[in-house]
């Protein structure tokens, strides 16, 4: 998912995937607003760059920006006229173009991939050529229709460049998609600075207006002066130069990640203590070497249980090296114009600019909280690593710490031989068919909808499967699951929203379609038995729970308050909770079955449950050494800022692990584009989700009624309200961390 920050305009100009983090892993991300380093807008964007997957199955909603019959001139999307009069196009409304982009299959044309980006943004120069005339359509109470009708005219090319920037496996339309998030992005940066715009949204009337309409004002009017709108001239001229060369360099971070698959030769007996149906998926080369990469289905299982420790830190040296050098140069200039941004709009760093459309809002408040979750932590991360180094010295007495290529195999190894839990007698449970179908019928049941496959669907690779999302029988939603890895694929798991439902019609949800896709990098069926981690289900449960939030949250007439435009620091919240159904026996009796049709028994689960409170304390220290990571290098100086001794230092005050040899965290760790200061979000919802779970814990978590709570008053109303007091609606009081807190000590 990722996701947004709150529902502000430009928010809603600019979301991104989102993500879960498991596991230590760094999680999938959510994206950020797409709009650079402007901290309000969110359009959707992707899993946060708000990449997307298809969108619509009927008439993808009014896409609004021009009424019909629109003309403009040809170069209408930049802001020099021309010497000669250029020719005019018709633009029409939008409607059948955004159709034809997620119905006919046009994944890998690279050129109607550009022909629909330039035509959108154009539809959105319109829209503000309107403001800066004075049109009366865009003028008084109407001046929040006008800025939604950018957001519209932007929504779905912008999902749909944003995934297939992600997951296409054509060159030519990953480039070309690279170039319409640039220009997407530019015209957001230049929305957020234009004044006249501005100065339409100030002058609405705020007598009459719904609650929903205010909150929609009031998070417009802040992302308006957060962006720099009201600075002189020369400041926005700069500040307009800052977004795009942030945007840029944003894209080349991600890419250069993308594309770094590495690699590590073996001799088959490094593969002691693997699982068979791993091992029969990768066989000797003719040099008689295993090969295993930093993919996931090859990194996770190898790092929980090869035996070789050597062997173990070869490719964890390899896998925290990705993206070097070229990713060092690239986050050094970003964090410099970051900064610059900072003291342009008045603040004393990136960190305070960009909490301030958070819950959090402050600093003081981040800074607070990772101080008291890593003080409540501290007793079970101190146990466990002196737990996991007294088993490492039975295997190396000369062993004197805990490293992070011992993590995974060592946790695991305590667990079989302590907690008699061997995560490996699980995996014949969890064949990846099996969990996708178990998955889809829960949350079927869960959240009163149905899914339905969509045959002979083509998507951008053959793997990609479609699917719809109906209630009582209509389609309220369509999604693609792409599931397995590849090539210059996004390499974590993440759900791309690819468009925007909302309503458009006064009273009827679901009229326009959202469209998303998750996507993640799961063991495939055409390989073999595919069978999945634990962990891996878990993660399965989370980004689906992201999905079902974008699909579900629609009831908002407004575009930029709909789907997962809400708070930053809250959009992880929905997808966390889900995570817990992922650990019940009775629900995962309902698909957990091996090859032979035996369900996964009940004592087992409770072995699994027990197994994984082992190892939480140097796993939650883990997930807040990113926190801080994220934070303080954006609160930081930067300036002739050293990366490495400035991560050396991260290491030695926040992680429980030291830092490996070769380690270059700031050239793989993508959060830094898209979550940027805040990746805290994911303890943060975290806390939410177990203050949340408490209702379902307590009436059952197959309960129609509290689910039914919850949709209504958490996932559905999406950023029509201040996520305070969504969850205060759901829980009937305030929320506190009282779960939080026993959660860690427990």
């Amino acid at each position: 998912m990722r996701l947004r920050l709150e529902p502000l305009f430009l928010l809603a100009l600019a979301v991104g995937p989102a993500c879960s983090p498991k596991d230590s892993r760094i999680p999938h991300e959510i994206p950020p607003p797409t709009v650079p380093n402007v901290p309000a807008p969110v359009v959707p964007d992707v899993v946060t760059p708000a990449p997307a997957a298809a969108d619509t199955v009927q008439p993808s909603a009014p896409d609004a920006a021009a009424p019909a019959g629109d003309v403009v001139a040809a170069d209408a999307a930049t802001d020099a006229g021309p010497a000669e009069k250029p020719a005019e196009v018709d633009l029409g409304d939008g409607i059948e173009e955004a159709r034809a982009l997620l119905e006919s299959e046009q994944w890998a044309d690279a050129a109607a991939l550009t022909r629909a980006c330039d035509r959108s943004i154009a539809r959105a120069e319109l829209v503000r050529k309107r403001f800066a005339s004075g049109d009366a359509n865009v003028a008084g109470d109407k001046a929040l229709n006008g800025l939604d009708e950018i957001a519209l005219a932007l929504d779905t090319i912008d999902g749909y460049a944003s995934l297939l920037f992600n997951v296409s496996p054509v060159k030519e339309v990953r480039d070309e998609a690279e170039k319409c998030k640039t220009a997407i992005a530019k015209i957001r940066s230049d929305v957020s600075l234009d004044k006249s715009i501005f100065e339409g949204i100030v002058k609405v009337p705020r007598e009459g207006l719904d609650a929903a309409t205010t909150h929609f004002l009031d998070t417009s009017l802040r992302s308006f002066r957060l962006s720099g709108v009201d600075k002189d001239d020369a400041t926005r001229a700069r500040i307009a130069e800052i977004n795009d060369l942030s945007t840029k360099l944003g894209q080349e971070y991600q890419k250069n990640v993308n594309g770094d698959t590495r690699k590590v030769e073996l001799d088959v007996a490094d593969l002691d203590g693997l699982p068979d149906d791993w091992k029969a998926q990768h066989p000797k080369n003719e040099a008689g070497k295993v090969v295993v990469t930093t993919d996931y289905p090859d990194l996770i299982p190898f790092l929980t249980y090869a035996t070789s420790a050597t062997a173990r830190m070869a490719l964890q040296e390899q896998n925290s090296a990705r993206g070097f050098p070229a990713n060092a140069e690239v986050l050094q200039k970003l964090l410099n114009l970051r900064a610059e941004l900072a003291k342009l709009i008045g603040y004393p760093n990136f960190a305070a600019l960009d909490l301030a459309d958070k819950m959090a809002g402050t600093p003081e408040v981040v800074e607070s909280f990772l101080a008291e979750a890593k003080g409540a932590a501290k007793p079970r991360v101190d146990s466990d690593l002196a737990e996991l180094l007294a088993r490492k010295k039975k295997d190396d007495k000369t062993a004197t710490e805990v490293t992070v290529a011992d993590r995974f195999y060592l946790q695991q190894t305590v667990r079989k031989e302590k907690l008699g839990f061997d995560a490996k007698t699980v995996r014949p449970y969890f064949a990846y068919p099996k969990v996708r179908d178990g998955i889809l019928a829960l949350y079927s049941e869960l959240f009163g909808v149905e899914f339905a496959k969509r045959e002979g669907v083509k998507a951008w690779d053959p793997s990609v499967e479609a699917w719809e999302m109906k209630r009582d029988g209509k389609v309220i939603g369509r999604f693609f699951l792409d599931m397995h890895p590849r090539v210059d694929k996004y390499k974590h798991a993440a759900m791309f929203p690819v468009q925007t439902g909302f309503v458009t019609t006064a009273g009827a949800p679901f009229d326009r379609l959202p469209w998303a896709s998750l996507v993640c990098n799961f063991p495939n069926p055409a390989d073999g038995d595919a069978l999945m981690e634990h962990k891996d289900v878990v993660t399965f449960f989370h980004e689906f729970g992201h999905l079902i939030h974008h699909l579900l949250a629609q009831q908002s007439k407004w575009l930029s308050t709909s789907g997962i435009n809400v708070e930053w620091d809250f959009v992880e919240a929905p997808s966390q909770l889900l995570e817990e159904w992922a650990w019940d026996a009775k629900v995962l009796a309902r698909f957990a079955k091996d090859k032979d049709g035996k369900v996964i028994p009940p004592k087992v689960v409770e072995k699994m449950r027990k197994a994984e409170e082992f190892g939480k304390g140097v796993e939650l220290a883990r997930q807040l050494f990113y926190a801080a990571y994220s934070y303080y290098l954006h609160a930081a100086d930067v300036t002739g800022l050293d990366l490495d001794a400035w991560t050396s230092k991260m290491y030695a005050d926040w992680s429980p692990y030291p830092r490996p040899t070769g380690d270059r965290l700031y050239t793989n760790f993508a959060h830094l584009i898209g979550y940027k200061s805040a990746y805290y979000t994911y303890q943060w919802s975290l806390a939410i989700a177990k203050d949340l779970f408490g209702r379902f814990k307590e009436k059952g978590l197959l309960d129609k009624g509290v689910a039914h709570d919850y949709t209504s008053k958490v996932l559905e109303p999406a950023g029509t309200d201040k996520a305070e007091n969504l969850v205060k609606a759901f829980l009937g009081r305030e929320r506190n961390l009282d779960a939080y807190r026993a959660w860690i000590v427990k």
